[in-house]
């Protein structure tokens, strides 16, 4: 007999056993691999003295599966949208953010991104033009 200590259901067949649904509390948890397409998005960005708003326009995303992940100097952008599409970006921005005050809105058409300046500068641009070195591991935190 085989089966799966975390959800105890113990079969005779061992086809049964390949077959048998996932649990959510052991290591028994089987997800379904969706095709996704990785697509580019029309992206905008303005700013105020102390507010960037990066929108980029991706109809019906799916909050679910999205994610805004931020560090003082960049920001990681995964957008599901309409079931099957996905955007992301890796943005290295020009200036530094107060990640505690962003927030994220997904609405039906677009996704904004609203990044609190750390010090109320206007920036030339939304990302800096060189390269950065790696930020220190566990410094990412979720705005979204």
């Amino acid at each position: 007999m085989k089966y799966w200590s975390c959800c105890r259901i113990k079969p005779t067949d061992f086809n049964a056993f390949l077959e048998q649904k996932g649990c959510s509390r052991g290591r028994h948890l089987w997800i379904k691999k969706q095709d996704k397409r990785l697509v580019s998005c029309r992206q905008d960005w303005h700013q105020t003295s102390s507010q960037v708003v990066i929108t980029v326009y991706a109809k019906t995303p799916l909050p679910e599966l999205s994610s805004v992940k931020a560090n003082r100097t960049t920001v990681d952008v995964h957008i599901v949208f309409e079931g099957d599409k996905v955007f992301q970006a890796e943005l290295e921005l020009w200036g530094v953010i107060n990640v505690q005050k962003s927030a994220v809105s997904l609405l039906p058409s677009k996704v904004e991104i609203t990044l609190q300046k750390a010090p109320p500068l206007t920036w030339a641009r939304l990302e800096h033009p060189q390269s950065r070195a790696e930020p220190p591991k566990g410094s990412d935190h979720s705005i979204y």
